[in-house]
């Protein structure tokens, strides 16, 4: 009985679940952090074309259009192997609304 909770091997793989528990939670936050720094950026770079606009004398402001600098990165959702019997975490897909 005393042994299946101070056995190494369990103690050792209780840790593991836990690091993998803290992990998986890491890379959900850090996920909703970039898609909020992704609008962020977004938001600033259309302050900017607008901002530009306004400053730009009469005749280039019909040809001036928001254009990124440099294009988008992709966020991707970090995938778990597939194992038997454990569901997979529900991660938020890249443009899908929170």
């Amino acid at each position: 009985m005393l042994k299946r909770f101070f056995d190494p091997a369990t103690i050792y793989a209780r840790r593991v679940q836990s690091c993998l528990d803290e992990a998986r939670m890491a890379a959900l936050e850090h996920e909703n952090a970039a898609e909020h720094h992704m609008a962020l950026a977004k938001m600033y770079r259309h302050r900017v074309a607008r901002l530009e606009a306004e400053l730009a004398p009469e005749d280039r402001q019909a040809s001036l259009v928001a254009q990124p600098a440099a294009p988008m990165p992709h966020i991707a959702a970090l995938k778990k192997h597939k194992e038997t019997g454990q569901r997979q975490p529900a991660y938020l897909a890249q443009g899908a609304a929170g």
